[in-house]
């Protein structure tokens, strides 16, 4: 419980964003946003399995935060109120994972830059974790430009690691991490 009670407190503004914990209330907003990028998601995201996409899908994610100790966050546009994106942090041992996705409306005007920079500003300063890990599959060219963009390092590259969500294909999965060092350098 108290953890829950913790993640509801979580509030990150943005120039531009308003990043928060999701509720209840926000199933449906965050669903049709979803089913409006479904076909991207699934060429790039490793959990958009078929089927993933529906509202009751969405409503038992929402309903299982607070089982772990994972932080999701969804950005919400501080001018219009609507959702603009998805990010948060998984816990992976002594480390975090991020990732995002952004609403059709938002797409290719630095929501997932402003939102990921913000998810890393907190992991490091409010979690105080030691490094943040995160990846892009093959191909996904505006994936890998935001990662570099903000500063991770890259570790590594899995060869046929990751099996398409859309259509099965085997791509390559490229990792980068980020460490409390190199955060504390690139933003003293």
């Amino acid at each position: 419980m108290v953890k829950d009670m913790r993640l509801k407190d979580i509030e990150i503004l943005t120039p531009r964003l308003i990043l928060r914990v999701p509720e209840g209330k926000d199933a449906l907003e965050i669903n049709a946003a979803m089913n409006e990028v479904w076909h991207e998601l699934q060429l790039w995201m490793s959990w958009a399995h078929h089927g993933e996409n529906t509202l009751e899908k969405t409503q038992s994610y929402i309903n299982s935060i607070g089982e772990s100790e994972n932080i999701p966050l969804i950005g919400f546009c501080r001018e219009t109120r609507k959702f603009a994106v998805s990010t948060g942090l998984m816990k992976r041992g002594d480390i975090y994972e991020t990732g995002y996705w952004v609403a059709k409306d938002f797409l290719g005007i630095g929501y997932a830059t402003e939102a990921t920079f913000a998810t890393l500003r907190y992991a490091f300063n409010d979690l105080n974790t030691d490094a943040v890990f995160i990846n892009y599959f093959e191909g996904n060219e505006k994936s890998r430009r935001i990662i570099e963009k903000l500063g991770f390092q890259k570790i590594g590259v899995l060869k046929k690691a990751h099996k398409r969500c859309l259509n099965g294909e085997l791509l390559d999965e490229h990792q980068y991490q980020m460490t409390r060092e190199e955060w504390s350098q690139r933003c003293p």
